[in-house]
């Protein structure tokens, strides 16, 4: 069973490094449903035991991803309910995958739509990280005849790139600025755009590495910050005490030196929501201590589910 976890684990962090976590759920559920129309299960009991087994699979990743999670645990407690009155296991399996994948579809387009709601006619937005989010919102916005500009926080090479080719494929006007040198354009900033890889019941996102020092930056300068998330991707269980943080350690040698030294890498950051003015999902537009209330809501939903 740990093979499978960790070979699991592997696959969804590439994966969501590439396409995002949206996308990746989207073509797991996908790949999930199509195998479904030749596997060789005949009891509703045998497949009841094979879709549990899965769950507990991608339920265990490390990281666990709340959005995958969420829709696996969905279908699971959706098969429950009807498991002794469906006479085509595979078939209700795949429907309800169905619904969910349709579901992805709308809840972004809602977010989009809540997005049209900020006033950001002739602002300039400072991003940071390289969110699938963040992407499908400045695009979606630029669609609808906004005008506004973008200042890109530099930082890994390859996500920063990643930024500039979605802006310019756009038509977004940009410019470049170094992450350590924003203190020199602070008044020139009307709001902050970032995307999240989920939410802890800690109240913290879990986001890029290097965005806690530009939001804190940004907060301090009582700037508008907004953070983009769906609803699906909030972790609803209790958090570890770091357990989807992990740091690469290796040793390095000096340019021209003869000095060597350990360099430590940490894969994303922790962020208090509280730090953010605006939380925009595919439900609405929150507040922190609104955004508070609706997590514990869905917490209280996915409890009620797990008896059932």
């Amino acid at each position: 069973m740990q093979k499978k976890i960790d070979l699991l684990s592997q696959l969804l962090l590439e994966l969501e490094a590439d396409v995002g976590t949206s996308e990746t759920t989207f073509l797991v559920l996908r790949s999930l449903q199509e195998s479904l129309r030749g596997i060789k299960i005949k009891t509703n009991n045998e497949l009841h035991t094979q879709l549990q087994e899965l769950v507990n699979v991608v339920c265990s990743t490390t990281p666990r991803f709340g959005i995958l999670n969420h829709y696996f645990q969905r279908l699971l407690c959706a098969f429950e309910e009807k498991i002794q009155k469906v006479t085509h296991p595979h078939q209700f399996l795949r429907q309800e995958i169905e619904k969910i994948l349709k579901q992805i579809q709308g809840n972004k387009k809602k977010l989009l739509e809540y997005s049209e709601q900020i006033p950001l006619d002739g602002k300039t937005i400072l991003v940071h990280d390289h969110s699938h989010t963040v992407h499908d919102v400045l695009r979606h916005l630029k669609s609808k005849g906004k005008k506004f500009e973008i200042i890109i926080a530099e930082q890994e090479h390859e996500k920063t790139e990643q930024n500039i080719e979605v802006l310019h494929e756009a038509g977004i006007p940009f410019h470049v600025v170094p992450a350590y040198m924003l203190s020199h354009i602070h008044d020139r900033v009307d709001m902050v755009f970032f995307g999240a890889l989920t939410l802890k019941n800690t109240m913290e996102f879990v986001m890029d590495p290097g965005t806690h020092g530009v939001i804190s930056e940004f907060h301090m300068t009582q700037t508008p910050i907004y953070c983009f998330v769906k609803t699906s991707k909030f972790s609803l269980w209790e958090s570890k005490e770091r357990g989807e943080i992990f740091f690469h350690r290796h040793t390095r040698s000096h340019g021209s030196r003869p000095i060597e030294y350990e360099r430590i890498k940490y894969s994303h950051d922790r962020v208090p929501a509280k730090l953010f003015s605006s939380i925009v999902t595919n439900e609405g537009i929150f507040t922190f201590p609104e955004l508070k209330k609706l997590f514990q809501t869905k917490l209280k939903e996915i409890a009620f589910c797990s008896k059932t």
